[in-house]
């Protein structure tokens, strides 16, 4: 396999090694093209790398993702490159939506599908990307990409990608040591909110796009001999505030994260040097808004404060072409 091929697949391998540990599953066909059903597209055929999918945890709707797999040098994630991926992802989300074809080739059944969105995944298969990808992604024209009424885009950038693959990592380290559970003894939480309800049972929920691109992730697992069931908390703030620790516990309150005797880890993944001492500082200052009630001292007890290890997920061009030649 040339090396150009073997850094195509780079973005494979790491959308693959990331999305199974957040509960994503894959449709069978990979690398597929199937029918434009366009005039203005100007093509006869669409691409799909690979198609995702998932079941919202509200709606119980099946969710598609047609997700465009990039892998670039740093010095090639820029402006232009962007929106000419996002062009085409946009043409193709429209077209799947609509397409028999696509459906044909990727739809599980007509029973609960929801919609097919898009994601655009851009690994940098180099490590050298050090700009502020939120920066370069400001800068694309979005009025000048050609998204259909109620089609979605998402980008995932270099920066997302290294978090995910800390958090996974982390996930893995926690489970070497028998303090995480078995793939079936967690689940990814979903509070009941004021206009939606979680759907069904809350064991085996997906991480959906919305909880990997939010300010923290919640895990709710299953207990065993080596530690007590609850709450992992992968926190992705700074943590340069109190009030936003603050924050952060009120809401495992009024999710009700304190019943029972559930341990809650909260684990920082790119905070500040000053987040733990912030922390603590934050749970002076709610118990003082409680009175020093015993009852909520006894929940602070149960919080544990730790820093995730940051890894850079780097794979060797000639390392990939080794293991397709396997």
């Amino acid at each position: 396999m040339p090396e150009t091929g073997n850094i195509e697949t780079l973005a494979k391998l790491v959308s693959k090694d990331i999305f199974k540990w957040f509960k994503w599953e894959t449709c069978a066909p990979k690398d597929e093209d199937w029918s434009c059903e366009s005039d203005h597209h100007g093509k006869s055929t669409h691409p799909s790398d690979v198609v995702f999918y998932y079941e919202d945890p509200y709606t119980g709707q099946t969710q598609y993702l047609n997700t465009d797999l990039k892998s670039y040098a740093a010095g090639s994630i820029s402006k232009s490159s962007i929106t000419r991926a996002l062009k085409t992802l946009a043409m193709s989300v429209e077209c799947a939506n609509i397409s028999d074809s696509w459906q044909n080739k990727f739809l599980l059944n007509d029973v609960g599908f929801g919609e097919v969105s898009g994601i655009l995944f851009i690994y940098n298969h180099d490590g050298d990307y050090d700009k502020n990808f939120q920066d370069e992604l400001e800068k694309v024209e979005f009025k000048d990409i050609p998204v259909a009424d109620e089609n979605e885009l998402i980008v995932v950038g270099p920066d997302l990608i290294r978090r995910l693959c800390d958090v996974v990592n982390d996930i893995k380290m926690l489970k070497a040591d028998d303090l995480f559970p078995s793939h079936d003894e967690y689940t990814f939480f979903y509070p009941d909110l004021i206009r939606a309800r979680r759907c069904g049972d809350e064991w085996g929920k997906p991480a959906t796009i919305e909880a990997l691109t939010s300010p923290w992730l919640i895990i709710k697992h299953r207990g065993s001999s080596q530690f007590n069931g609850g709450f992992i908390i992968y926190y992705h703030e700074s943590g340069e505030t109190i009030d936003e620790f603050i924050y952060l516990i009120d809401a495992m309150s009024h999710y009700q994260m304190f019943s029972s005797d559930y341990s809650i880890r909260i684990r920082f993944t790119a905070a500040s040097s000053n987040a733990n001492t912030n922390f603590e500082k934050a749970k002076y200052e709610y118990l003082k808004m409680w009175g020093n009630d015993d009852g909520r001292k006894k929940q602070m007890d149960h919080l544990e404060v730790q820093r995730i290890t940051n890894f850079t997920k780097s794979f060797n061009p000639m390392e990939i072409g080794m293991r397709e030649n396997v």
